[in-house]
């Protein structure tokens, strides 16, 4: 239930991600439904159910979201005209995240439906294409020596801002890396947490009465729930994130400006459509 509503959010989220596309954003009745499909093969009747009921929810989006976003990439880019620090890319964070939450709400109700709709072999399938990838995130994960996860996480930094701003300069790489080599590794922490939620899960998903409410609330209570090792981790990679971003972003030249700007332009616009398309 968690990736289901996670992957509603992601594919919503799309055009502020990163990846920008008015034409996968107006397929998002049927790219949903289909993702969906890796997971838990519906029946043809449960697929135009749960489309029927998916509607609204992307409607609701469009006309009440969008405008949102714009307003987020305004004060990104207002934000940028002075020197960013790293409470500022925290600010941006928060700004998203409320986003992710509003949509949240509106998709929970959506997903828990589609639950009573599944069969008890549905269930099963489901929960064993969870425990398979399960499977494929500890070999990929834990398999990892230090060294290789300093790269991972530096990878990921610079990939994302290189997309943003064209090719990074010397300096601003060394900075990724110094905050590479500063994050706290808890991989083994979260795939064991993940690990008690699948099991945690399958009890839910017994459907006993009452199972949605019981659900709602492990899900709301699931952060709090966390062990102190990787909360503590969490926040530390976070900040030493929202810093290397700061830095990062102190350093572009002028040109890598003129291509963050652009990029900014280009998703206001989009957005501008989409909004217009209602």
């Amino acid at each position: 239930m968690k990736r289901l509503r996670l992957t509603l959010v992601a594919l919503c989220c799309w055009l502020i991600s990163g990846c920008s596309s008015t034409f996968l954003y107006n397929q998002l009745d049927w790219l949903i439904p289909w993702y969906m499909g890796g997971y838990v093969d519906l029946t043809r009747d449960q697929k135009r159910a749960f489309k029927e009921d998916l509607l609204p929810v992307l409607s609701w989006h469009r006309e009440e979201e969008l405008q949102s976003y714009i307003v987020i990439l305004d004060r990104v880019d207002t934000d940028l005209d002075e020197e960013i620090s790293p409470a500022t890319v925290r600010a941006w964070a928060d700004e998203f995240l409320l986003a992710y939450e509003r949509l949240e709400a509106r998709t929970l109700p959506l997903l828990f439906d589609l639950g009573e709709q599944l069969s008890d072999e549905q269930i099963q399938e489901f929960l064993q294409k969870l425990r398979d990838e399960q499977l494929e995130l500890e070999e990929e994960y834990l398999g990892r020596n230090e060294e290789e996860f300093v790269d991972y996480s530096y990878d990921n930094l610079e990939e994302n801002l290189r997309d943003l701003m064209g090719r990074l300069s010397d300096e601003q790489k060394q900075a990724l890396r110094r905050a590479a080599g500063e994050m706290t590794r808890f991989d083994a922490s979260w795939l064991a947490e993940r690990a008690h939620w699948l099991d945690e899960m399958e009890v839910f998903l017994q459907r006993e009465p009452g199972w949605r409410d019981a659900l709602r609330q492990a899900l709301a209570n699931r952060e709090e729930n966390h062990s102190s090792e990787y909360q503590t981790a969490y926040a530390h990679n976070e900040a030493v994130i929202y810093r290397a971003i700061a830095e990062a972003l102190n350093l572009r030249s002028d040109k890598q400006d003129q291509r963050l700007r652009k990029e900014i332009d280009k998703y206001r616009r989009d957005l501008n459509i989409l909004i217009a398309q209602a």
